[in-house]
């Protein structure tokens, strides 16, 4: 940080650092029945629920990663947070092209 930056500025960046545990990707949440005949869901009955993580790729195929129950609220929370970091990203970025506008102004 800058000893110039704007008290916003470095709210923002004090928030980004704090973020821990970051997860690029979407939770799917769904169910399905799971074949065997004997089961309450092949009777009509409510079906098995699943989670997993979708992870988009550049350089290869989307990936599915199962996510178990336990590890379901860390899978969440790190989701949560990537997206806002990438929030905090985005209005770094807008608070930095301002200042280099204000600048150019100025000269």
């Amino acid at each position: 940080m800058a000893k110039n930056d704007s008290p916003e500025k470095k709210a923002l960046m004090k928030e980004l650092s704090g973020l821990g545990n970051l997860i690029r990707g979407s939770l799917i949440h769904a169910t399905r029945k799971c074949g065997k005949k004997t089961c309450r869901c092949w009777h009509g009955g409510p079906e098995h629920q699943y989670n997993y993580l979708s992870i988009s790729t550049t350089h290869a195929r989307n990936k599915q990663v199962y996510v178990s129950v336990a590890n379901l609220k860390k899978v969440e929370n790190g989701v949560a947070a990537y997206k806002r970091a990438w929030e905090i990203l985005e209005e770094l970025s807008a608070l930095n092209l301002a200042e280099l506008k204000d600048n150019s102004d100025k000269q």
